[in-house]
């Protein structure tokens, strides 16, 4: 047992904080098409180049890897609050999204892609 009345409090503090940096599981039984998404910003993370982009159909911030053959990670959301939340849509990146610092990484690029393009489209 702690001698500090507060550490049962910091401790679920820091467990909440650790499991909000997790990547969501979110499989779509019908993924969107990464080739047809509307690129609105690139990065590269881990040497990976990404690109985030939206759809009419689908409106949301679309996260892919960008190449030879792009291949759809998943969407963002929560970035209008500041707290981005990562919906992994393909397991298959699940494992990539957990080394490291990746995840963190983009959720950072996200919120860049989407401010900016809050800033130069709503002037």
């Amino acid at each position: 047992m702690s001698l500090s009345r507060y550490a049962p409090h910091r401790i679920r503090a820091r467990y909440l904080r650790a499991v909000k940096a997790l990547p969501i599981p979110a499989p779509l039984p019908d993924p969107v098409d990464p080739k047809r998404l509307t690129v609105l910003g690139r990065a590269w993370i881990s040497g990976r180049p990404i690109v985030f982009g939206t759809l009419a159909d689908a409106p949301r911030l679309w996260v892919a890897f960008h190449g030879t053959e792009p291949s759809l990670i998943g969407y963002m959301t929560g970035l209008v609050t500041g707290e981005p939340d990562l919906w992994v849509c393909d397991e298959a990146h699940r494992p990539w999204t957990l080394e490291g610092e990746n995840t963190a990484h983009l959720k950072r690029a996200a919120a860049r892609v989407w401010f900016d393009c809050r800033r130069d489209c709503d002037g």
